[in-house]
């Protein structure tokens, strides 16, 4: 396993680690979840291993928005103060396109992009925008944004009047009163940002189920989408996404018994579930 750094095209220096192969057939890239970072995600140590026993590559891309609150060097030699609390959804497609086009520069052939939780809505936001050359995607645990929010959060309305008018008083990175699902430090920007209806974030509408996924449609090629068979709300009833995606020829569903959004202690089901789905795809 390798450390890799590389500037996104906006100028951010951001982290990745690298399970090599030698024979840069194919390559499984990772784009984290929201606040997540390489120390916390047990799981891509076990990935990246087992990938590497059954001859796939494995980037694990840290994004601007790992850990809460962070402090990113860019490439004038500054700081940007970013992380989960203060990141804007758009720009995480310098993020995704940074360790993309990084598994090509290595000389791998094939690259499977994938998403973990608000990874998955980036990934698929990524796919919309670029119409980059994949081989296959996986979503892990995909997430309805809004929906969870509007299911959990029971004082929504009031977040939604706060952060507006701090936006309005020239405050968008005034952090919101209450903290978001009891745990998470959330700006007002942010939380109008990745919370609100209609917004490109907002590409997994899974609870309100409107005809179409956009987004989602913008998948062409075969498509892995799993959850813990523990977790609820939308992301037990991600068979939906199946239906929603109605350009991909190909679109597995599975659930992970007996686990929970970060499959801890069910790693090595997750890794041997994704190399059974390449082997039956390739």
């Amino acid at each position: 396993m390798e450390m890799l750094y590389d500037y996104t095209n906006d100028g951010l220096r951001l982290c990745a680690l690298h399970w090599e192969i030698s024979t840069k057939e194919t390559c499984i890239v990772l784009i984290h979840g929201q606040g997540g970072n390489v120390l916390e995600n047990y799981f891509a140590d076990v990935w990246g291993r087992i990938f590497n026993e059954n001859n796939i590559g494995f980037i694990y891309g840290h994004n601007r928005g790992y850990n809460h609150i962070n402090d990113i060097i860019t490439k004038d030699n500054d700081l940007k103060r970013c992380g989960a609390t203060f990141e804007i959804f758009e720009e995480s497609i310098y993020d995704v396109d940074l360790w993309v086009k990084k598994a090509y520069e290595l000389g791998y052939k094939k690259v499977i992009l994938m998403g973990h939780s608000l990874g998955c809505n980036k990934v698929i936001y990524y796919i919309h925008e670029k119409h980059p050359r994949l081989d296959g995607v996986i979503l892990a645990s995909p997430p309805d944004m809004v929906g969870l929010t509007l299911l959990e959060e029971p004082t929504y309305e009031d977040l939604v009047k706060e952060a507006k008018q701090n936006v309005e008083d020239g405050n968008p990175r005034k952090l919101l009163n209450e903290l978001l699902d009891g745990y998470s430090y959330t700006s007002s920007e942010n939380f109008l940002n990745l919370y609100t209806e209609g917004n490109n974030i907002d590409n997994l509408p899974i609870e309100r189920n409107p005809e179409h996924f956009e987004q989602l449609e913008s998948i062409t090629v075969k498509t892995l989408a799993f959850s813990g068979g523990n977790e609820t709300g939308p992301y037990a009833k991600i068979e939906l996404l199946k239906e929603k995606a109605l350009n991909c020829p190909n679109f597995e569903v599975a659930f992970i018994s007996g686990s929970g959004h970060t499959y801890n202690n069910h790693e090595e089901d997750v890794a041997n579930l994704i190399v059974g789905w390449l082997d039956r795809n390739n």
